[in-house]
Parts: structure tokens; C-alpha cells; sequence
């Protein structure tokens, strides 16, 4: 269900409404007067915030005052259609959606001029224009991701952006929806970082993403560049619908060869192929150290995991598409080295042709045999399809006869377990 936009018949409050040019005048006014607005001393052991030009101020002297110090206020701008910035020593400040074409950067600019805060954004829909570039130390909330929705605007832009020069480390998004520019126009990335060419390299690091829901982006929802490795990333619910990510490699697209300690708990997909005709594969690792909880997908979701180095455990996977432009070769691919652990697979619906394939040299895989409920499997659950690295071991807990080996120097590397052993009791 889409969010329920702000009834454009509500009723106006005063309120205090703020652009960063008036902003920063209120600050000095307040410090001048002897109490300042901002609270704190606002230092950062790494140097000054960045700061972001700001253009036109989006409002005037005369329409700002200070916010009295009261939650039920904050709440009321919210719920009257402006972003509440709340930072270091600061109640509040409300920010209006109006006569400003950036007002979330607008609102993260400005907390993060006090040395890190949180924005909120209202309830019903919220416009910026281009690619929102989160500082160090910042957070975006929603009201819960049916009630509160970012959509981005400009044609092939990106969602949130990570590419400043200084890392962005402790960021956090949590309750909203992140919209892309359009069901049928071209669209960047909704959450992708990108490797900024510094020395040495700012890998972002320790951004929390709580329930956050994508929609209508047609690339990759989730991207990591080569030359960029965030680290120690925490996930809890990642879900993204009406997405065509078929041109590219994947929903989720790990390109980068490091990024250690990164967890995601759930991921949930019903892509749509309205856009390019192909299933949209979910998951893409060329390195990095990944965790995942739950992967459960729908809609013409194709290949769930396509893993080529770098080290994976995934507890679940659900696959459970409505539509099949094509029958996936396989529901996880499997190559390079590093370990891979997959705790369950369960086909429930559509068709694959294998469950497991191994190729370019995979070891230390570790694969538990699937559930097949509704879905068909129509060849052999685990296929060998290239050679396998001759002294990294692979486990599959199954029987031999739904292992396939083909164009394999049959090395033995891959060990089939569900027969071994004494069976008691």
C-alpha cells in the first residue's frame, strides 16, 4: 500500500521554519545574546563538518523563531508536513518541504553543522531533488514505511549517496520509504556507494539501516563500487519492491573486494520486469565479508545469490517468484575462494535447474540439501560446473545422486555428507 500523502486542505500552525542561511543568523544572534542556540560545544575530533553551499536561503528573518522546548511542538510540525532537525543542544528546528527543492539535504546539512543529529521526516510523501549525501553522524527517520516516503527526484539519480570526501561513518536510516524517480523514467541507485578517489580511502562505516522499503528503482537497490568497502554495516530489513534491477548485475551488487563484518537480517524482494523483460537476480558478492539472515523473493525475481570471492553465510533462502521472463540456471552460484554457508534453501515456487552450482575454482562451500514445495528443480540439486580448487573442501549434506559433475577434473573437493556415518537410535 502506498503512503497516504499530506491533505493539501490542512490547517497551518506557527511554527519556527528555517533555511540554513537563517539558520546559521539565528545561531550567532543566540550566542550573542548569551544562550546559544545550537547547546554544546559542537567539537569533532576529526576536524570541522563538512559543509554543503546552500544556494538560496528557503526562508526569511522574520519567519524564524526559536522552537520551544516541547516533544508534542516537534510533533505537530511533523505531522503539518515539515522535516523536524533535531541536533547537539538543539529542541528543534522545523524545516519546510516548501520553496525548497532539496529540503531533506537542506535538513542534513544543517545537523550536521552541529556536529551530528537526526532528521525526521513527516508524515505522506517529502521531495528532493537528486541524490541525498549523508555526513558523518547523521540519521533520516520516517513514521514507519506505509507512512512516511523520500522520493527522489531528477531523472537517473540516485537514492542516498555515499561519496564524500570525509567517511560518513555512524549514519542511519530507518522507517520510510525511498522512492525512486519513476516507474517508467531512468533511475540511479536508492542506497550506493561510490569510491571517491581519496588517499587513503574513506570507507563508510557503521551505517544502520533499520526497516527501510524501496520502490520503483530500475538498477541495482543496494551497491557497493569496486574501490569502496563499507564495514561493520548493520541491516535489519531491507525490502524492495516494483524494481527492475535486470540489466544489472543484481538488487543487492557487492563489486567492491573487501568490506568486512557486514549484516543484513532480512531482505525481501517482489521485483518487476516491466522495464527491461528479465528477472532480477538478488544478491551479487565479488568480496567482502556478508551475513544474511533471510532472503525471500517473488515476483520475477531470478538468481538469489551469485557469489565469486569474498566470504557469505546465509541462514534462508525463499524463493517464491509469481513470474519467470526465464528459468535461472541456478538459485545460488558459487565460485572463487572463501568460505559460503547456506543453512536452508527452499524452492516453494516457479522453476530452477539446479539449486547449487560450483564453478571457478570454488572451496570451502558449505551447502545444506533444499526443500522443494511447490517449485521443481529439473536437473540434479547441486551441479559441478567447473573445476573445483583441489584443497579447498566443500560439503554438501545430501545424497550423491542429486550431485551432478560436469567439465571437472573430479579432484574430490566436493564432499557429499548425507550418507556418512552410522545412522543410531
Amino acid at each position: 500500500m502506498s503512503p497516504v500523502s499530506p491533505s493539501d486542505e490542512r490547517q497551518r500552525v506557527d511554527r519556527p521554519r528555517i533555511g540554513r542561511r537563517s539558520y546559521l543568523a539565528l545561531a550567532l544572534a543566540a550566542s550573542t545574546a548569551g544562550c546559544s542556540f545550537l547547546g554544546g560545544d559542537g567539537e569533532d575530533t576529526d576536524g570541522p563538518p563538512d559543509t554543503h553551499d546552500d544556494g538560496v536561503s528557503t526562508a526569511t528573518e522574520e519567519t524564524v523563531t526559536a522552537a520551544p522546548n516541547t516533544g508534542t511542538e516537534a510533533l505537530g510540525a511533523a505531522a503539518n508536513g515539515d522535516l523536524v532537525a533535531v541536533a547537539a543542544g538543539l529542541d528543534y528546528v522545523a524545516v519546510s518541504t516548501e520553496g525548497s527543492p532539496t529540503p531533506v539535504q537542506d535538513a542534513l546539512d544543517l545537523v550536521a553543522e552541529s556536529g551530528g543529529g537526526h532528521v525526521y521526516l513527516p508524515p505522506g510523501t517529502t521531495r528532493n531533488e537528486g541524490a541525498l549525501r549523508p555526513h558523518r553522524n547523521t540519521g533520516l527517520y520516517g513514521f514507519g514505511m506505509n507512512v512516511s516516503a523520500l522520493r527522489i527526484t531528477g531523472a537517473g539519480s540516485d537514492g542516498i549517496r555515499f561519496d564524500r570526501d570525509r567517511r560518513a561513518n555512524w549514519v542511519a536510516l530507518d522507517g520510510f520509504e525511498l522512492r525512486g524517480p519513476g516507474a517508467d523514467g531512468p533511475t540511479g541507485v536508492a542506497i550506493h556507494f561510490v569510491d571517491n578517489g581519496t588517499t587513503p580511502v574513506t570507507d563508510p562505516a557503521d551505517l544502520r539501516v533499520g526497516h527501510l522499503y524501496c520502490r520503483e528503482w530500475h538498477d541495482s537497490v543496494y551497491r557497493v563500487d569496486e574501490g569502496v568497502g563499507p564495514f561493520q554495516c548493520r541491516h535489519e530489513y531491507l525490502r524492495a519492491d516494483d524494481c527492475d534491477a535486470g540489466e544489472a548485475r543484481a538488487l543487492i551488487d557487492w563489486r567492491s573486494t573487501y568490506g568486512p563484518a557486514n549484516w543484513f537480517g532480512t531482505i525481501l524482494s517482489y521485483p518487476t520486469d516491466r522495464v527491461t523483460g528479465r528477472n532480477s537476480d538478488v544478491l551479487f558478492q565479488r568480496g567482502g565479508e556478508l551475513t544474511v539472515g533471510d532472503i525471500s523473493v517473488g515476483g520475477t525475481a531470478g538468481r538469489m545469490v551469485d557469489k565469486r570471492a569474498g566470504r557469505l553465510r546465509v541462514g534462508r533462502l525463499h524463493y517464491e517468484p509469481e513470474a519467470q521472463p526465464s528459468v535461472p540456471g541456478s538459485l545460488v552460484r558459487v565460485a572463487g575462494l572463501g568460505q559460503s554457508h547456506v543453512g536452508d534453501a527452499i524452492v516453494d515456487a516457479g522453476r530452477v535447474e539446479t539449486v547449487y552450482e560450483l564453478a571457478g575454482r570454488a572451496g570451502d562451500a558449505v551447502l545444506h540439501r533444499p526443500t522443494t514445495d511447490r517449485g521443481e528443480v529439473t536437473d540434479a540439486i547441486v551441479r559441478v560446473a567447473g573445476p573445483l580448487h583441489p584443497q579447498r573442501r566443500s560439503w554438501y549434506f545430501g545424497s550423491a545422486d542429486e550431485v551432478a559433475v560436469e567439465n571437472s577434473t573430479r579432484t574430490g573437493s566436493l564432499r557429499v555428507m548425507g550418507e556418512a556415518g552410522r545412522g543410531l537410535g
